[in-house]
């Protein structure tokens, strides 16, 4: 996923692109602040963090899909 949001941003600069990518960087953050630490405190803290992380992603990209263009590579992306 962050990889088409990452090309439509290096092509247009766009700055849905670059939210989705500053929104995805804190999701990878999360994941590289318990890298290694034991299965069930991984899944707590997903639980926690990641998960509202998640979801609010979700719901700003469903909110922001009428934007572009339905045959855009950022609606393709956002889809």
């Amino acid at each position: 996923m962050r990889h088409k949001f990452y090309d439509v941003h290096v092509a247009s600069a766009s700055p849905i692109a670059a939210m989705a990518l500053e929104r995805i960087g804190r999701l990878y953050g999360i994941e590289a602040e318990i890298r290694g630490r034991p299965p069930d405190e991984r899944r707590t803290v997903r639980q926690a963090r990641a998960g509202p992380e998640l979801q609010a992603l979700h719901a700003w990209l469903h909110a922001v899909l009428p934007t572009p263009s339905k045959k855009s590579e950022l609606a393709i992306a956002i889809r």
